[in-house]
């Protein structure tokens, strides 16, 4: 059946493979924090500054890597960088002190950073426009389908196995598609670039489903900044945290915690559909940014006002909810606008410098909520978040009503 696709096709089904199963060993210390925290004894503060360590590093990686990424030889960068995650997945099982997990998981960073620039380089020059969408929605779904799997491989481990065993599947996992990368590449992509530099330019396809960008560049980019940090902050704060949040407020057993979790994940995979149905009714990146931080300050609101009832339930869907709605913002930013921007600017550039601000929530996200709840409680957390959230819908509404001031007088800024 494979066999029976387009180059195309095949290339953005690697890439996708390539990149979910990344998320397995990126997010297999996160989907682990509360075991490994219990076996090591440590706060919640300690838990995640490594994760923030991660997220730091791979913030800053893909800032230079996406300004380096058109230097690099994609086919072995993406083998190297999975090759060297495994390692560090395995590393984590023999470290002998919890002091150490953090530059190890520093350098797993290190070398995850390389991935998503080199990858959305690589569609941007290789994939003709026509597929371009199609690409859009698929690269959209892999940060939940990764995470997804992560964390129901973890639930299992978790009550028989244990977290190690996560580990060692997930560094297994890198290594096999690491090869399948390696000996694939030139089969698929050598003719495809032959076909792509022959390619008649056509933007019909991009602007059909509305991912074109107008107007003022800075302006737009940098309200996309205050997104991203907002997205990522709440994305993997959720993502990090729910776990020990309903260990902490219902007492559920770790692997309970962790398999209810799945219920993220798995409503996150539908983010990706979210995001291109959401952006071709309202024609705005911004617009529909705006829409879904909004719908995510609601449902957060809602956890506030259940948090003192035993309604386990209604907390996971409000949960799950908002992380498919952030989900669907994490698509728009780091999928449809650097390849909305690709005849602007370097989609590889600009897809690392974006995530790199993403980057900056998720390592604010990890070890400032576990150090406010280690000194004030789970309904600071929610406010903060709820915070958050406001924060993106007051920058965007500015935004939106700037620029439809500026429109009215003939000067659009996006």
């Amino acid at each position: 059946m494979f066999k029976s696709f387009s180059n195309s096709k095949k290339l953005i089904f690697l890439c996708w493979l390539a990149y979910s199963c990344s998320y397995i060993g990126k997010l297999s210390y996160s989907a682990n924090m509360l075991p490994i925290g219990e076996a090591f004894g440590v706060s919640n503060a300690e838990c995640g500054a490594v994760a923030s360590f991660f997220f730091f590093v791979y913030g800053a990686g893909q800032i230079v890597n996406g300004i380096l990424c058109k230097k690099y030889n994609i086919k072995y960068v993406i083998f190297g960088a999975l090759a060297v995650a495994a390692t560090m997945n395995v590393l984590v099982t023999v470290v002998p002190s919890f002091g150490l997990i953090k530059y190890i998981w520093l350098i797993n960073g290190a070398a995850m950073s390389f991935l998503w620039t080199s990858l959305i380089r690589l569609i941007s020059e290789a994939v003709p426009s026509a597929d371009m969408p199609f690409a859009t929605v698929t690269m959209g779904t892999t940060v939940a389908t990764g995470t997804f799997i992560v964390y129901a491989l973890s639930a299992v481990f978790a009550a028989t196995l244990g977290y190690r065993a996560t580990f060692i599947t997930a560094a297994a996992l890198m290594l096999i598609v690491a090869f399948v990368w390696l000996f694939s590449f030139d089969s698929i992509v050598t003719p495809l670039k032959a076909e792509r530099a022959i390619e008649l330019p056509d933007t019909s396809s991009a602007k059909k489903s509305g991912f074109t960008v107008k107007g003022y560049l800075p302006a737009f980019i940098g309200v996309v900044f205050v997104f991203c940090i907002s997205n990522n902050f709440v994305k993997d704060g959720l993502t990090s945290w729910t776990p020990k949040i309903l260990s902490s407020l219902y007492s559920t057993p770790d692997w309970l915690s962790i398999l209810l979790t799945l219920l993220l994940a798995g409503l996150a995979v539908f983010g990706a559909f979210v995001a291109v149905r959401l952006q071709r009714a309202t024609k705005s990146f911004i617009l529909s940014c705006v829409i879904l931080f909004t719908l995510g300050l609601g449902l957060i609101a809602s956890v506030v006002l259940l948090i003192n009832t035993p309604l386990i339930p209604v907390t996971i869907t409000c949960f799950a909810i908002t992380s498919c709605l952030m989900a669907a913002v994490n698509n728009i930013v780091t999928s449809m606008i650097p390849l909305a921007l690709k005849d602007r600017m370097n989609s590889g550039a600009t897809a690392g410098i974006i995530n790199g601000f993403c980057y900056l929530g998720s390592t604010a996200s990890t070890y400032g909520l576990g150090l406010i709840v280690d000194n004030s409680s789970w309904l600071t957390v929610f406010y903060v978040l709820m915070g958050v959230c406001g924060c993106a819908v007051t920058v965007g509404g500015i935004y939106l009503v700037a620029s439809l001031i500026c429109s009215k007088r003939k000067k659009p800024i996006g």
